[in-house]
């Protein structure tokens, strides 16, 4: 069902629409010119290229076979001037060359012949969104970028290489020690400390830093003036991508006054001033991680919350208080209790969570929870440093999607190729999944099998029609012919550095070995072969034996599965022959419910 209102929101955008086929060419133009202020039309590639050079289109719809120049040539030398151009493929059953080749440009959006005008309504939306998606997270980094700039304005920030050297001050840090960038620069961390009574406590950053990589407390330097000053500092330690520490950075806030103020005072509030110190420490220590603050009681309830993580909740802080936090917890329903036992057993938690407040207000937050303890060590209350990455899952889940369509749109072009249904890959995928959990696969292991596994034929597209469709028994030499999509699959697929893709890869390569190594085409035996392209391989045949082919007539399923024992510890894995005959009933139901119309098994 299209949504008016998602339709409505593309009228903006400016559409170059590439076609040289004019009857198709004009029929499309006539439902584009509705939907569109600026529509551009292109009979070629190169003309389509002059345009974009011309307009800047947002979103580009191009056929892949076109003369002068094709609709890849087009996009390849788009992508060298834009590489995030949004580009949809029209691509014919056989384009499945070209359908590669795009994937390597990346472009991810593909839409078969003949067009759905719904399809592409559908697709238009979702690029549509996706492009409000980056342009707000291009706005919330250059947002994060004149945060850094505050920070550099108003904090003191210092950076330290592995030597102990002064690599990097800002003009604060200048300011308030009195020296200049160049006399800092190369000169040791050490050297602004003021009395040997520091020590100790010089002593417990270096080591803290290196072991936990990270430090907080007071300092007291020495300005170039002599002058003493008291500072808040915050040390952490920069790892690279091997978890190496390159170097050191320090945040400081001047904490001079207070710590002054603090001395002048401790003569008559010394015992209720450790009392408070302590709970600062603790709050601050919470602090460091992040700005999206709550506070929750021993019971779950939320006793303090800043504007950051009620806005990031669509709600006001009043909103939020005396509420329970463990009941807008969605996916845990233990979360207190969790939470709980964590930081009782290392000091602090964290977790992925998903929170809603109101209908339709779910949001996506990493969150750490730090235990507040009193004086005698219990925990008196809950702090929570909250990141909101919604928009982060919901783009990476875009993504997956993206994928297992485009699995699925390959895996129905090699089936129309060789005259089988797109139903055959669906049941395979089901059955395929079902079969792995049963063998005791993880439900990610599985799921992975189900995407993966209508690709296993995506060789048969280099196979020739006049074998791939022979009604009769293949010739010897035929069936080496035929054999060989197995090899052409695995080379296919192979070359891309997915698991997902590698996982079909696999598959493709070696549905067709058998478990006593009289298979194809390796020669693969026993648990040589892949569990993935085991299981595939049996469900594969089963469903075929099934089917009504060019070849033959649909078997009964007695005549199948008198085939399968017949063939366990020959052909199939006998585990899982076992496994596919003890959860029949399931398989059959998925059969029955996937049934082409225009046969019977």
């Amino acid at each position: 069902m299209l949504d008016i209102t998602k339709i409505s929101e593309l009228t903006d955008l400016n559409v170059l629409y590439v076609e040289d086929d004019n009857e198709t060419r004009e029929e499309l133009v006539l439902v584009l010119q509705g939907w569109f202020s600026n529509l551009y039309v292109a009979a070629d590639g190169q003309e389509g290229l002059n345009l974009y050079q011309q307009y800047k289109p947002d979103i580009i719809i191009s056929d892949i076979q076109m003369p002068k120049m094709n609709g890849l040539s087009m996009s390849a030398d788009i992508k060298h001037i834009n590489p995030n151009q949004e580009i949809i493929i029209l691509s014919a059953y056989n384009d499945v060359e070209y359908l590669f080749r795009a994937l390597e440009l990346g472009i991810k959006h593909y839409i078969t012949k003949p067009i759905s005008i719904e399809r592409l309504l559908d697709k238009l939306v979702e690029i549509n969104q996706q492009m409000q998606l980056e342009g707000e997270v291009k706005r919330n980094r250059k947002l994060l970028e004149q945060y850094k700039l505050l920070v550099d304005e108003k904090a003191i920030v210092a950076k330290i290489d592995l030597q102990g050297r002064i690599c990097y001050v800002n003009r604060q840090f200048c300011s308030i020690s009195g020296y200049s960038e160049e006399e800092l620069l190369g000169q040791h961390y050490l050297f602004t400390f003021s009395g040997n009574p520091q020590e100790p406590i010089l002593e417990t950053l270096k080591n803290s830093v290196l072991k936990d990589r990270k430090w907080q407390g007071m300092l007291k330097k020495t300005s170039k003036s002599g002058d003493i000053f008291i500072v808040d500092a915050t040390v952490v330690a920069i790892v690279n991508e091997d978890d190496q520490i390159e170097e050191f950075v320090a945040l400081m806030v001047d904490m001079t006054e207070v710590y002054e103020k603090f001395e002048r005072l401790s003569l008559n509030l010394q015992q209720d001033l450790e009392s408070q110190q302590h709970y600062f420490k603790e709050y601050e220590r919470a602090i460091e991680l992040g700005t999206s603050l709550c506070v929750l009681d021993t019971d779950g309830n939320i006793i303090s919350a800043n504007h950051n993580f009620s806005a990031s909740l669509n709600c006001q802080t009043d909103e939020l208080l005396g509420q329970s936090f463990s009941d807008m917890v969605l996916d845990c329903s233990d979360f207190k209790q969790r939470v709980l036992s964590k930081i009782k057993e290392q000091g602090f938690c964290s977790n992925v969570i998903r929170v809603g407040t109101k209908p339709d207000s779910e949001r996506t937050l990493s969150m750490v929870f730090v235990g507040i303890h009193d004086e005698t060590g219990e925990i008196h209350s809950l702090m929570s440093l909250s990141q909101d990455i919604s928009e982060a899952v919901s783009l990476n889940a875009e993504i997956i999607e993206t994928q297992k369509e485009l699995i699925y749109v390959m895996g129905e072009v090699v089936e129309n190729h060789s005259e089988e249904t797109g139903l055959h890959i669906k049941r395979v995928a089901q059955i395929s999944e079902l079969l792995a959990e049963k063998y005791g696969l993880s439900y990610e292991h599985a799921k992975m099998i189900k995407i993966a596994s209508p690709m296993h034929d995506i060789g048969k597209v280099g196979i020739p029609d006049e074998i791939l469709h022979k009604p009769g028994k293949l010739t010897r030499s035929e069936f080496q012919t035929m054999q060989k999509h197995a090899a052409l699959g695995f080379k296919m697929l192979n070359r891309m550095d997915k698991p997902l893709i590698r996982m079909a890869a696999t598959i493709a390569h070696e549905h067709h070995e058998y478990y006593n190594g009289k298979g194809y085409p390796l020669g693969l035996c026993g648990e040589e072969i892949a569990i993935e392209a085991r299981i595939v391989a049996l469900v594969d045949v089963f469903d075929a034996l099934g089917s009504k082919r060019s070849y033959k007539q649909p078997w009964n399923d007695e005549q199948i599965i008198d085939y399968l024992i017949a063939k366990k510890g020959v052909q199939f894995d006998p585990v899982l022959v076992d496994l596919f005959l003890k959860n029949l009933d399931q398989i059959l139901d998925i059969r029955n419910h996937l049934l082409d119309k225009n046969q019977s098994c």
